[in-house]
């Protein structure tokens, strides 16, 4: 995606594609042990759009021991997406990235990919 957009490309990934990873993986004829894991569109924006805030990398990497979270930082990122999705949503939509990763992780999500990783070849406990 850094590359697509360092040429002018504008791109979405496409998680959705975990949905019905068999058929995916069927359909572009995929041999066993490897799986689809995300789909990505791109093309030249019609539009300038804002960039989506980045989960900053200061709170992604760490180096030789995991770091405390910086949870200043943190809440600076998390007022910052809340805004993105505020302007880009026309106000329909009022959550911060913390909010939103706490909602996804609370569910349960795709339990049927033990069984699909098994079946492309992959020793799951």
């Amino acid at each position: 995606m850094v590359a697509a957009e360092s040429m002018g490309l504008g791109g979405v990934y496409i998680g959705g594609i975990r949905n019905n990873p068999d058929k995916v993986s069927e359909l572009l004829e995929l041999p066993q042990q490897v799986v689809p894991l995300f789909g990505m569109c791109l093309g030249y924006p019609a539009q300038n759009p804002e960039i989506k805030p980045r989960l900053p990398v200061s709170i992604l990497l760490h180096t030789d021991r995991y770091q405390e979270l910086n949870t200043a930082e943190l809440a600076d990122y998390d007022r910052d997406v809340r805004e993105y999705y505020l302007t880009r949503t026309g106000g329909n939509k009022d959550m911060s990235w913390s909010e939103q990763i706490g909602e996804t992780l609370s569910k349960e999500a795709r339990p049927f990919m033990k069984t699909f990783l098994k079946s492309k070849g992959f020793n799951i406990l």
